[in-house]
Formats: structure tokens, C-alpha cells, sequence
């Protein structure tokens, strides 16, 4: 059986250019592709479910979860507690980032800050929404529209928070915030 010489052609072309095109031009495509190059520059990667999260994780229990990661961990008030720990990383559950820092009250987590590129806002949505499901939308009703909105899921032992809608000049940035103490 021989094939035409154009088909045999055509094949090769597709099977070059069809891949290259799904690297270079769709949003899934270019994520995988900076989440690639960020691993192989020696970027960390973190995994971090925070729909588990718990308000009883300790630095201790932080560094036995990931021996791989090197924080930085300091005494430090806060807004969100007396001590932080955070870390450079490239790749946070797949989307391309910068950081995570954790903060502590008392021994205790009591808040996580993500920071991811900013480009990848939309994915990362997409992503917390097969996760969680449909989060609950504060200040939607405000005159400024979605750009005010911020996107809450409810966690068994805390809230995820990001804003709808990234305003020019702000950091994006995903928090997870414990329920307050009784």
C-alpha cells in the first residue's frame, strides 16, 4: 500500500505545527509551557490544598510536608499573625506563581497568601471552581461592578478569597483566612 506523497506531507505538517500551535497560542498551552520552563530553571513547585486546610498546622507540620522547600521564617507582626513563613516558588496546583507565604498566630496557621502571575488570573478561577464549586460573590452589588467583587469559597475550617477581577497595578494574590476563634 502506498500512500500519496501531498497526504504523507500533510500528515507531517500537522503533526509538527498542530502541537506548536497549541504551545504557543491557547492559554492552556502557554501555562504548561511557562510551568515546564519554570521547573526546568529550578523553580519550586507547591501543591497546597487549601479546601483542607486547617487552622491547626504548624510551622512544624509545614516543614515536615514540604522538607523540599526552603522558607524563610521570621517573628513578625501582622494583620494576620506574630509569624511568617514564605517561600520563592514558580508553580502553585499548576499555575504559574511568585510566592507563598504562611502566617502564624501563636504556633497556629492563620492565613495563606499566594501570589501567581498575574496572566493566569482567569485559570487559576477556573481551577478553584472545579475544586470548590461556585463561590459566594461579596460587594457584587457595589457601582463599581465586578472589579470590587472578591470570590469566596467556604472551606471546612476557613474561607478562599480572590478578587473577580484584577485592577491595573494590583498584586494578585489568593488568600485562605481561618473562621474566627469562638
Amino acid at each position: 500500500m502506498k500512500l500519496n506523497p501531498l497526504y504523507k506531507r500533510l500528515m507531517a505538517f500537522i503533526i509538527v505545527i498542530v502541537p506548536i500551535y497549541w504551545l504557543v497560542f491557547t492559554e492552556d498551552g502557554q501555562r504548561r509551557t511557562d510551568s515546564v520552563v519554570l521547573f526546568l530553571w529550578g523553580e519550586d513547585e507547591i501543591k497546597f490544598n487549601l479546601d483542607a486546610l486547617d487552622d491547626r498546622f504548624t510551622e512544624d507540620e509545614l516543614r515536615e510536608v514540604f522538607p523540599d522547600i526552603d522558607w524563610k521564617c521570621q517573628d513578625t507582626d501582622t494583620d494576620f499573625g506574630n509569624r511568617l513563613c514564605a517561600t520563592k516558588i514558580g508553580i502553585y496546583n499548576g499555575i504559574p506563581a511568585h510566592f507563598i507565604a504562611i502566617y502564624f498566630r501563636d504556633k497556629w496557621i492563620n492565613g495563606v497568601r499566594i501570589g501567581y502571575r498575574r496572566r493566569y488570573h482567569d485559570q487559576l478561577i477556573q481551577q478553584l471552581l472545579q475544586q470548590m464549586g461556585q463561590p459566594v460573590k461579596e460587594n457584587a452589588d457595589t457601582a463599581s461592578g465586578d472589579s470590587e467583587t472578591i470570590l469566596r469559597w467556604d472551606t471546612s475550617r476557613g474561607n478562599v478569597l480572590l478578587k473577580q477581577v484584577l485592577k491595573k497595578g494590583e498584586e494578585p494574590a489568593l488568600l485562605w483566612l481561618p473562621y474566627p476563634s469562638a
